[in-house]
């Protein structure tokens, strides 16, 4: 993953921003300490799932020190940085394609490298169309300071809202032969289907796709269609 290395003018402008600002929903500050790579994979992913936001790397909270003073560095554990980037490609399900890395220059006021000339690392993370997970570690949401893993019906709730999931593709183990109602045969014969099998009348109106092993099964959520021409409402299942 590339890095983009600011000018030390716009640098400038930057950190002495930055270190004024305090975490919000959207914006979290990191010392590169060796726990950082695990909770700093919290954070993006929590970003991606909610609206975007900055993990600035190299900056100490600001209920710690304040001003100047927070400046550590990246340069206090290359070795968390290089694996966080190493790491940002691969410990996603799915990979997030919305990750930008800024380098900032800047003095460093604190940490080992107290004194020279070091670096900041922005980790700019934009709103994710699809619903993201760490590898063997949760899917995160993102609060006003801080990380929460989410529940299960969160994460289904999120995936619907963004269009990962769809009730057209989510298969559940019901009879096909319940569906074969009145509503239904009036359906078909307003529609002129009055060929091939109920499952295959099905496919031809979109309500149905095939799947290799050959069994019908409903979706988790009823597709509701109303046809004003009959004046009722009916209910489908898509069927696999």
């Amino acid at each position: 993953m590339n890095i983009h290395d600011e000018s030390p003018a716009q640098s400038e402008v930057l950190v002495k921003a930055l270190i004024g600002m305090g975490e919000t929903r959207q914006r979290e500050f990191k010392r590169v300490s060796g726990k950082m790579v695990g909770k700093a994979l919290e954070t993006i992913c929590g970003l991606a799932n909610g609206e975007g936001g900055v993990l600035v790397l190299g900056v100490a909270d600001l209920k710690e020190h304040q001003g100047p003073a927070r400046l550590f560095g990246v340069e206090e554990n290359p070795e968390a940085v290089d694996e966080l980037q190493r790491k940002l490609l691969s410990e996603f399900q799915p990979a997030i394609e919305t990750i930008r890395l800024r380098r900032l220059p800047c003095p460093l006021h604190n940490g080992p490298a107290k004194g020279q000339p070091g670096h900041l690392l922005l980790v700019q993370v934009e709103r994710s169309p699809a619903v993201h997970s760490i590898t063997n570690g949760g899917t995160y949401a993102r609060l006003d300071a801080g990380n929460r893993q989410m529940t299960a019906s969160e994460v289904t709730e999120l995936s619907y809202r963004r269009g990962v999931r769809s009730a057209a593709s989510e298969p559940v183990a019901v009879a096909l032969e319940r569906l074969q109602t009145e509503a239904w045969r009036r359906f078909v014969s307003a529609r002129g289907l009055r060929s091939g099998t109920f499952p295959e009348q099905l496919l031809r109106v979109g309500l149905a796709f095939v799947i290799s092993t050959g069994r019908k099964q409903c979706t988790r959520r009823e597709l509701i269609q109303s046809d004003q021409s009959l004046g009722v409402w009916f209910v489908f299942f898509a069927c696999e």
